[in-house]
């Protein structure tokens, strides 16, 4: 013994501790999968008998909605106004003409309702007629049992299983277990009196088409008992007939196991409330069996892979103490590339959360580094654009414009009042006094003001139109972001293009986006410079010179402006056009630059 403990204390700590969670687990497992398979044995018989008695239920359900259907179609003819003229009659012969008249009431409803085999009318007076229907010998139908029963409950549709012994036959070649009649009192709507009842035989090919979709267990059946004990539909089963009614105890609805032929079965039934059927069905204890049998497999199959899982598990949690180191030395290769965002979660206050918040903290450092530079460089362009604006003396630009347009009206010169408008408008909003946001509609306005100047030296080569919806012109954009992608449509898409070429620039919200879209039927982009401009536009490669600044300058400055979730996408298909997008934040308030 002390020879195995020093054995046991000279190991691993990493091995004691996969030793002990494998025994642990081990036990737990077997002691549950014991448990459980005893526990579920007796919870899958009460399921299964719950899961049978819904099924049952079920069938039920639709055989009872089937019958009541064919009543109220018994329910129709009885009210026909030429039935109840023929119930009336107190001849017991009628006129040829009379049985042409009700055969072709009769047949409206035979020919709608396939499963009615034939429809017979017999009233008071012994007269009868019927379609599909005759009587076997001259007895009066008055005396048959089906008609004195509806007599006594007019109030009721009388249900006749296995209908034998009966004075009237059909002209179709049924077993009477093929079929099953309907009996319903006429009584006069005046005096409430009987005078005649209407008979209906109907095929079980829908009731045996409800039965044969019904599958209990691997080799179960249902069938059907009526009030009197009588079969109504059995599958052919020779277990059927050797069900002896006293094995049911009383109730509506209740389970018995008996020994049929040397075999267990499970005996279930539940009683229709609306046709007084009894509704039986039959499942082998084998089956029951086969069900445990199986579920003691699986469980045996789940316990294996547990304590594979387990052993696994008990290797992952040895490795769990450089699992942190990993992760921080994860987070300086992604910060290696560039990805400054990234956090380290201390989830302990041991030395290695104390150096995850060191490195937390140099971040957040070279971040404020950047955001220095960053603003110092936006700074350094708004002075830019300051000098450049005041050089240009907006004042005097307009007052100058203002002369030659005055000018160009004195010759009656249109085209050129019109140029020099475009002009005044591009420049005016163009400046904006120095602000770097403006409304949408007058970033619409500078570009129909461009593409009016443009016009006059395209007009047969280019069209143009705008589809700005009005309640987007209230929000704010950055300045002159769609004047230099229309430019590049035109230099690089139309201008390449034979023919007359058209530029579309529409916009449309999506979400909390406004989505920008400008759209020419030009000469198009190869898909591997398409491929190129995209990745420059992504941030995935720099630009290189051969290419303008345009395009790029507006997708950088609404990075830089709202981050790298906004900006441009290029669409593009050689010989067809291309669509430029861009996705702006929607946004309520102007703001100042800077």
């Amino acid at each position: 013994m002390r020879a195995y403990l020093r054995w046991w204390h000279d190991r691993s700590i990493r091995f004691k501790l996969n030793c002990i969670f494998l025994l642990i687990i081990l036990i737990s497992i077997l002691t549950l999968s014991f448990w459980g398979i005893r526990t579920y044995s007796n919870y899958s018989e009460n399921q299964a008998d719950q899961s049978t008695l819904q099924m049952i239920h079920q069938v039920e359900s639709n055989v009872d909605y089937y019958i009541d259907h064919l009543k109220d179609v018994l329910y129709y003819i009885s009210q026909d106004s030429e039935v109840e003229k023929f119930m009336r009659m107190n001849e017991p012969e009628i006129t040829e003409e009379e049985v042409s008249r009700i055969d072709k009431t009769l047949s409206m409803y035979t020919d709608r309702n396939k499963e009615i085999m034939g429809i017979m009318l017999v009233n008071k007076s012994g007269a009868f007629t019927s379609h599909d229907m005759n009587r076997i010998t001259r007895d009066s139908l008055v005396e048959e049992s089906w008609f004195q029963d509806a007599i006594k409950a007019p109030s009721e549709t009388m249900i006749i299983s296995n209908p034998i012994g009966r004075n009237v036959s059909t002209s179709q070649n049924y077993s009477s277990y093929d079929v099953l009649s309907l009996v319903h009192a006429v009584a006069d709507p005046q005096t409430k009196e009987v005078t005649g009842v209407v008979l209906m035989d109907l095929r079980m090919d829908m009731i045996k088409s409800i039965f044969e979709n019904v599958k209990l267990g691997k080799s179960g059946f249902m069938y059907i008992l009526d009030h009197n004990g009588n079969i109504v539909y059995a599958p052919t089963n020779d277990i059927v007939y050797r069900i002896q009614g006293k094995w049911l105890p009383d109730g509506s609805q209740g389970s018995v196991t008996q020994q049929i032929k040397g075999h267990a079965y499970r005996i279930l039934f539940n009683d229709s409330e609306t046709n007084k059927w009894r509704f039986i069905g039959v499942i082998p204890n084998d089956d029951y069996q086969r069900v445990i049998t199986d579920i003691q497999l699986y469980t045996f199959i789940v316990t294996f892979i547990t304590i594979v899982l387990a052993a696994l598990l008990s290797a992952y949690f040895t490795g769990t103490l450089i699992r942190p180191i990993r992760k921080l030395m994860s987070l300086m290769s992604k910060v290696k590339n560039g990805e400054l965002n990234q956090r380290f979660v201390a989830e302990t206050k041991d030395e290695i959360g104390q150096l995850g918040n060191s490195f937390n903290h140099m971040l957040e450092e070279i971040n404020n580094l950047i955001n220095v530079v960053y603003m110092e460089q936006k700074k350094k362009r708004e002075a830019e654009l300051q000098v450049l604006q005041a050089q240009i003396k907006p004042h005097f630009l307009y007052n100058t414009l203002d002369t030659i347009g005055w000018m160009a009206q004195e010759y009656e010169a249109d085209d050129i009042i019109e140029v020099i408008g475009a002009l005044t408008n591009l420049f005016r909003i163009g400046l904006n006094r120095g602000n770097e946001w403006i409304p949408v509609r007058d970033e619409v306005k500078h570009a129909e003001s461009y593409m009016i100047i443009q016009m006059s030296r395209y007009m047969d080569k280019l069209d143009f139109k705008f589809d700005i919806p009005e309640h987007l012109y209230h929000y704010h954009v950055l300045k002159l972001i769609l004047q230099p992608l229309i430019e590049n449509a035109i230099y690089h898409g139309i201008k390449a293009r034979t023919g007359k070429g058209k530029i579309s620039i529409s916009a449309k919200q999506e979400l909390d986006l406004i989505c920008f879209r400008i759209i020419d039927d030009g000469a198009g982009i190869p898909p591997e410079k398409l491929e190129e401009i995209n990745q420059i536009l992504r941030g995935e490669k720099m630009r290189e010179d051969h290419y303008g600044i345009g395009l790029f300058n507006v997708n950088e400055r609404i990075q830089l402006t709202y981050g790298t979730a906004f900006g441009i996408q290029v669409y593009s298909e050689l010989g067809k056009g291309t669509t430029v997008e861009i996705k702006h934040p929607m946004v309520q308030a102007m703001k100042k630059s800077g």
